[in-house]
């Protein structure tokens, strides 16, 4: 049997509702992801506007490229925990990732939130 696309071979192998569950899937990973990059995004545009740090100053700080802090001042980044580690330690700041209820869609998702140390 020859198909013509993906779409096609998929539905010779998986039913209607398993196709839906791996698309509802693939959009709550997707939404995590998103989650997780717009975090980051927040905390690194929050604390170059409250340090008054400037473009070329913070790539200097993380050592990465121009097109890398364009694109984590975006939320497109695709960041290892390693970065994220590095850039929480630049901010002086501990990331905080925990699982939310999402009660509109009723899934769960990836969230992140950025809270400053508090001075003693």
């Amino acid at each position: 049997m020859k198909v013509k696309n993906f779409n096609d071979y998929l539905k010779t192998r998986l039913n209607d509702t398993e196709i839906a569950e791996i698309e509802a899937q693939a959009e709550r990973e997707f939404q995590a992801l998103k989650a997780l990059q717009q975090g980051v995004a927040e905390a690194i545009n929050a604390y170059m506007k409250k340090e008054n740090i400037g473009f070329n100053d913070m790539v200097r700080k993380l050592d990465i490229s121009p097109s890398k802090l364009s694109k984590i001042k975006k939320g497109k980044a695709n960041l290892t925990l390693a970065s994220i580690a590095h850039i929480a330690a630049l901010l002086k700041q501990k990331p905080v990732f925990y699982f939310k209820n999402d009660i509109e869609n009723d899934f769960q998702i990836y969230e992140s939130k950025y809270h400053s140390k508090s001075s003693v």
